[in-house]
């Protein structure tokens, strides 16, 4: 009996051996084929992004989690370097005319799979099988990459990488800014910058940190001046718009950790001097400020 039941552990054990084996590198062949072939495909002249999604859909589950954020990136960076070609498809005026009579917000792929005309319903949806959705501004239609697609990757890849498609879904699900005014309020610029520097001190060493450092940037305009159509200050009285000269006192007394709240404690400080008006003083911070970020 006991001969009997240690024949059976060892049987688990080396199951549960081979399986932890397999999936951390000791047998890398067929992980380093998967990635020669998937460097081969990107090297391709007529590469679309509908083929390294199939490939990357195909693949993910053959290659530890480093190289899963590399394919997944990969992907990332075809939709990236694709969408002005796809967002061209879309400049001719009588297609806009089109879109402009039947386009709803918010439509998902199976309400344009219902419209009548042939051209309209052929373009999106091919436009949502490639992971892009449909923006409009200023009366026109464009596609933008829609990052709510790589949520299906998240259990695949690194932490950092969920957390980096997490921010950017938030950035493509409440886009913030069209028409040159702001989209969202001052309370959920704040927010976001936050949870982007949170990004970049949390992980430090991500491939992703210098984009994301890139778009904290752009938040941390939006918190100085806002927009030419939602500014900080009325272009006429030159005061500071009364729901941010909120929010941002309600921020800095939540926030006391991190450069950019230290940032917006020392605008206040600034303002608050100033009668919480445009002045060549407070200009003169904000440009300064918005040069060191």
């Amino acid at each position: 009996m006991r001969k009997s039941t240690t024949f059976i552990i060892s049987i688990i054990i080396g199951f549960a051996l081979a399986f932890f084996i397999s999936h951390n590198g000791l047998f890398p062949k067929k992980e380093e084929k998967v990635m020669a072939e998937f460097l081969s495909l990107l090297a391709k002249e007529d590469l679309t992004v509908a083929a390294v999604m199939a490939y990357v859909d195909q693949h993910l589950d053959e290659v530890r989690p480093e190289n899963a954020g590399k394919l997944v990136l990969g992907l990332e960076w075809v939709q990236q370097e694709k969408l002005p070609d796809w967002q061209r498809l879309y400049e001719d005026s009588a297609l806009q005319a089109k879109m402009a009579r039947v386009y709803q917000r918010n439509w998902a792929l199976e309400d344009f799979k219902t419209v009548e005309d042939e051209e309209i319903r052929h373009l999106v949806v091919e436009t949502m099988n490639n992971g892009y959705k449909i923006e409009t501004a200023e009366g026109q239609f464009f596609p933008v990459i829609d990052y709510t697609f790589y949520q299906k990757y998240f259990e695949a890849i690194s932490a950092d990488l969920t957390a980096y498609f997490e921010l950017m879904a938030v950035e493509s699900e409440g886009t913030p800014v069209k028409d040159g005014a702001l989209m969202i309020g001052w309370e959920e610029i704040l927010r976001r910058a936050k949870r982007q520097e949170q990004f970049i001190d949390g992980y430090g060493g991500s491939t992703q940190v210098e984009p994301v450092r890139a778009l904290l940037k752009r938040y941390v305009t939006f918190a100085l001046f806002g927009c030419n159509n939602t500014p900080l200050f009325d272009y006429t009285t030159k005061e500071m718009d009364p729901e941010a000269k909120m929010a941002y006192n309600i921020f800095v007394a939540q926030e006391t950790e991190g450069n950019f709240a230290a940032l917006i404690k020392e605008y206040l400080h600034v303002l608050a001097a100033n009668d919480y008006c445009l002045t060549a003083e407070v200009d003169a911070y904000r440009q300064t400020a918005a040069a060191a970020w």
